[in-house]
């Protein structure tokens, strides 16, 4: 998955020249239609709203999400889902079956990867 070359500019930045990383709260967003950069419309009503990720310590060049609900989802068919740093998208992507979707109590549980193969 790559990120938007404003996010890895920030990280580049913080990590080589000593500034401090000033994006925004991680959240995760899904969107209908279309991935966010394309078109996409972020997803509304119903109780959804867009959710925080936390992060472990990150390992071998890559970093892993709490798992985050989304709980009271409208009826909509979710086809992406966004990662923003603050307003800056850091990386977009088709929803895989990575997804767990429990219909019965309409719930989304995701976990959310991210990698530098640098």
């Amino acid at each position: 998955m790559s990120a938007t070359t404003p996010f890895i500019n920030s990280l580049l930045e913080a990590g080589f020249k000593g500034t401090t990383y000033t994006g925004g709260v991680i959240k995760l967003k899904l969107f209908t239609g279309n991935l966010p950069s394309s078109a996409g419309v972020e997803v509304t009503g119903g109780g959804y709203v867009a959710q925080t990720l936390t992060f472990a310590s990150a390992s071998v060049k890559k970093i892993t999400s709490a798992q985050v609900t989304f709980t009271n989802l409208p009826t909509t068919t979710i086809v992406a889902y966004g990662v923003y740093s603050g307003a800056t998208l850091i990386t977009e992507k088709l929803i895989t079956p990575s997804f767990t979707a429990d219909l019965s109590t309409n719930e989304l549980k995701v976990t959310f990867d991210f990698s530098l193969n640098a």
